[in-house]
């Protein structure tokens, strides 16, 4: 439950709709970020535009014109610059909805503004109007092998594909990725990197314990410190996971980036200042949607962060 915070105080008292692009493929794990930022957050604050939902063709009609989602012709980018443009303004907009189950396109449905509009999928940050009308963006890039297995376990089980099926797509969409989605990455303010654990392979299929990288732009004008805590007890008392944290200033064409990177199984107590922080700005306990302790995984720590980053400018646009 929400309690009273200066954060819901700002937004609810400005007409100012921001907005955060969120792009990368398919199965790439955009939706677990963007699902963190409404939890974390606040649902009453956050909605969420989904770019499949801009389709052209359903799946039937993308098979006979063999054509792939990921190819700007089987969108309507145009609209969707118009809807985001209204949203941008406050305005609600109608928009169709994509039905995953069976492939078909249905609607349309009114979709209300809110005080934080997340725009996620394969093509957020492509044309320069779009990428104008976002506050912020993120690409979620997952290694190669890390993107197969995670497609194949979604596709396979929540969208009932055969293996076969997955890996036939998959190799149809490669072009398309490398053509459209991926130079997007060179767009985006953040930049999110997810590959296997350095610890083990297997931990990641057995309890999501990945590599989790974040490289973000410079941001002037924030004056909180926040911390990532290492307390020495996880020494002493044989903490039985291993860690491991790595920053590192990196240049992505051109760009100088500030990049942190996680990896394995951290104490709780590692996020103590981080959510006691978002706890007070938004009036949402993270602890309400973190697993259960003594561990935390380096995807739990990196949602906290990249919260805390959002929050942070947006706060610091005063006056609007």
């Amino acid at each position: 439950m929400r309690v009273g915070s200066g954060f819901c105080e700002v937004l609810s008292a400005s007409g100012y709709v921001y907005i955060i692009g969120v792009a990368g493929d398919s199965g790439s794990g955009k939706t677990t970020f963007t699902a963190a930022i409404r939890n974390l957050i606040g649902e009453d604050l956050v909605s969420t535009i989904t770019l499949d939902d801009y389709h052209l063709f359903d799946r039937e009609e993308r098979n006979a014109l063999q054509i792939t989602p990921l190819s700007p012709r089987a969108n309507d980018i145009s609209r969707l610059e118009r809807d985001i443009g209204r949203l941008k303004q406050g305005k609600g907009v109608e928009k169709m909805r994509y039905n995953h189950t069976n492939g078909t396109i249905e609607g349309p449905f009114f979709f209300p503004p809110s005080k934080i509009v997340i725009v996620e999928g394969l093509h957020s940050l492509f044309t320069p109007k779009l990428r104008s009308l976002l506050d912020f963006s993120f690409f979620v890039d997952p290694s190669p092998d890390v993107k197969r297995e995670w497609k194949l376990k979604r596709d396979m089980g929540a969208r009932g594909y055969t293996e076969q099926q997955v890996r036939r797509e998959m190799a149809l969409r490669e072009s398309d990725y490398l053509a459209y989605i991926a130079p997007q990455r060179e767009c985006a303010q953040g930049i999110i990197g997810i590959s296997f654990s350095r610890f083990g392979r297997h931990l990641g299929w057995e309890e999501n314990i990945y590599r989790v990288s974040l490289a973000l732009e410079p941001l002037r004008g924030v004056g909180e410190r926040i911390w990532v805590q290492f307390d020495f007890r996880a020494v002493i008392t044989g903490h039985p996971r291993p860690f491991s944290v790595e920053y590192r200033p990196v240049v992505e064409k051109g760009r100088l980036l500030g990049s942190i990177e996680l990896d394995g199984g951290f104490p709780c107590e590692s996020a103590d200042t981080l959510v006691s922080l978002l706890h007070h700005q938004t009036g949402v306990d993270p602890r309400d949607f973190l697993p259960q302790c003594p561990l935390l995984t380096p995807t739990d720590l990196m949602q906290l962060v990249v919260c805390w980053r959002i929050i942070s400018h947006r706060l610091s646009l005063a006056g609007q």
